[in-house]
């Protein structure tokens, strides 16, 4: 990655937080910050040595991103001599950003916003703390405000790549350390590489699947909280109620057929994209982070269930 890269992002950034400080772009302080912490991101990625080449001919950007449908394997081993993931996340935060903007659009942004205002005031630390619940109120008709802005929500659209990039290199991680413990060899980028394009087939199939049921459905048959995440239906939380189980709900919320080609195209790129890794490992690499997502999403559902009735 270059370095220069990360220095304008995190210039960008700076002169961002500036700005929002000074009231000349109210609201963007947040997106200041993470495009100040994203270029430290890229420019410690510019130090990770990448991996040689040996003469393998690199697979042109658009060819990667249309074979990992078809041809995953293929893809992944071409990324493990070429490792590279801006412009997948690129797609990906976009197909994010106009599906958020179309479920506002659907829902309108009221509905949304008080939704979710009205659940944080059920909450039980919120019930029994007056200032807070004051404090929440007060801020109603600002919030109402900001969802309507357009240039926040192009600052929520900058910060949603930002915070996706952070997750998928926090994923990264997390391969690279379970590959390494368990005798394999990769490059971090390669990793990095790995779950990005592992995951770009299943944002776009539910980006296409999402905005088609959106406009499909009654607004009234629309969850303003869950329908943000997904509107199909191919998991097994249709099996319990949000409201009387919801840590249940969640954990059978991620057991479901895209979860599971999810998991899939992860181990398939790990395996292809590393240098010396077995298919036991890593199976067991991705079973395991799986795992770990759905402990992580157990305890999301134990937090804020109420978010979820």
């Amino acid at each position: 990655m270059n370095r220069l890269a990360g220095i304008v992002v995190a210039g960008i950034g700076f002169v961002l937080s500036v700005l929002a400080v000074l009231k000349v772009l109210p609201g963007l302080t947040g997106p200041g910050v993470i495009l100040i912490l994203t270029g430290g991101l890229l420019i410690g990625l510019s130090f990770v040595p990448r991996p040689i080449a040996e003469g393998d001919e690199r697979m042109s950007t658009p060819a990667t991103l249309f074979n990992i449908f078809l041809s995953p394997g293929k893809v992944f081993r071409n990324l493990r001599r070429h490792p590279r993931w801006l412009v997948a996340l690129l797609i990906m935060s976009c197909l994010s950003a106009v599906y958020f903007n179309l479920f506002l659009y659907r829902l309108t942004p009221d509905i949304v916003t008080n939704y979710a205002i009205d659940k944080s005031l059920e909450m039980s630390y919120v019930q029994n703390n007056e200032k807070v619940r004051t404090n929440i109120e007060e801020g109603r008709p600002k919030a109402l405000e900001d969802q309507k802005n357009p240039l926040i929500r192009a600052g929520q659209g900058v910060a949603g790549f930002c915070g996706a990039l952070f997750g998928y290199a926090f994923l990264a991680v997390l391969f690279f350390v379970f590959v390494m413990a368990m005798g394999g060899q990769m490059n971090y980028l390669q990793a990095l590489s790995a779950v990005i394009y592992a995951a770009f087939p299943v944002s776009v199939i539910r980006f296409v699947l999402n905005s088609i049921l959106l406009f499909v459905k009654d607004p009234s048959d629309i969850h303003p909280v869950r329908g943000q995440s997904t509107l199909i239906q191919d998991n097994l939380n249709f099996l319990v109620s949000p409201a009387d189980h919801p840590v249940i709900f969640s954990v059978l919320g991620v057991l479901g057929i895209l979860w599971f080609y999810w998991v899939w195209l992860n181990a398939i790129g790990i395996k292809d994209a590393g240098e010396k890794v077995s298919g036991s490992t890593a199976w067991t690499a991705a079973i395991g982070v799986y795992v770990m997502l759905i402990l992580l999403v157990g305890v999301s559902g134990f937090l804020f269930g109420n978010f979820l009735s």
